[in-house]
């Protein structure tokens, strides 16, 4: 096989291996600690995922296609589903594929599925629903344990109602669950989430509908642990962070239910949401696909 990379007409816009000129097309399902990535997406002189999966594939002698990932997660923000795909000129199966990743990625990365698919197919373009969560630690004491996972809530953000000496490692000692879930209905459904996105967001179409976003005290039996599932067509950036730190206001009492639901209509602006929540509580969980289908 003649080599694609010797051939200009066989490169995209990028100037890499264009995906359509390689015979076989490959999608790969990847879980991936966030911690030390700046990110998904491949950037000069940063560790990103996709630069080690590509890395990976380089150090097997294939010629591929670029990577293309389903969802760009941002830098310290984990995912334990991930979907994507790349054409190559060879196709060593499903089973060797996900032998040879696995002894030659690193620990915080894992191709835990492969399949086979179209040289030219796009996960970004065929997922149908996403399920985002938002892990939160309350506690008086740093939880070691879960710093990279969590975003720790501790004596200096709880609510104002509960005494200092009465509280437990409890989340309902640090945040008000009752006002979080009031607030978190008033996010399902389709509405213009233009104030739960970053500002240099800058796309036109802000609607987007949220099928479920649901807030779970003592997640994983421990009672000290909040999980914010947020399940929605299509997000925009740091739209889940900035949902959960909005949450996360209205637990400590900084703000009330109304006003979430205001932040859905056209006056509100960035401004007016509560911040960004930290990127090590996120995690990209599930990926529905088969829009194209």
């Amino acid at each position: 096989m003649e080599n694609a990379e010797s051939d200009q007409d066989a490169l995209d816009e990028t100037g890499e291996v264009d995906a359509s000129t390689l015979p076989y097309g490959v999608k790969i399902h990847v879980s991936y600690d966030g911690t030390d990535f700046s990110g998904w997406q491949r950037q000069d002189g940063q560790r990103t995922v996709q630069g080690e999966l590509e890395r990976a594939i380089d150090q097997m002698g294939f010629v591929r296609s670029r990577i293309r990932g389903c969802s760009r997660t941002d830098s310290g923000v984990h995912a334990r589903a991930q979907v994507a795909s790349f054409a190559c000129e060879k196709d060593i199966g499903a089973r060797g594929w996900r032998l040879a990743l696995t002894g030659l990625l690193p620990f915080d990365v894992a191709v835990f599925k492969v399949e086979s698919c179209k040289n030219t197919y796009d996960p970004r373009f065929d997922a149908k629903r996403k399920h985002y969560r938002y892990s939160v630690c309350t506690s008086e004491n740093r939880d070691p344990h879960s710093r990279r996972a969590a975003w720790w809530v501790g004596p200096g953000f709880a609510r104002r109602d509960v005494p200092r000496d009465q509280r437990e490692d409890r989340v309902e000692d640090f945040l008000d669950v009752d006002a979080m879930r009031e607030a978190a209905s008033a996010l399902v459904g389709t509405h213009s989430f233009h104030s739960f996105r970053a500002s240099s967001d800058q796309r036109k179409n802000t609607e987007r509908e949220m099928h479920r976003v649901e807030i779970v005290p003592g997640f994983g039996g421990r009672a000290s642990m909040l999980a914010i599932d947020v399940e929605g067509n299509a997000f925009m950036r740091n739209m889940v962070r900035i949902m959960a730190g909005t949450l996360v206001e209205v637990g400590r009492q900084r703000m009330t239910p109304s006003q979430v639901k205001a932040l859905l209509e056209p006056g509100a602006s960035r401004k007016d949401a509560g911040p960004t929540a930290p990127p090590e509580g996120l995690c990209l969980e599930r990926i529905w696909l088969g829009r194209q289908g």
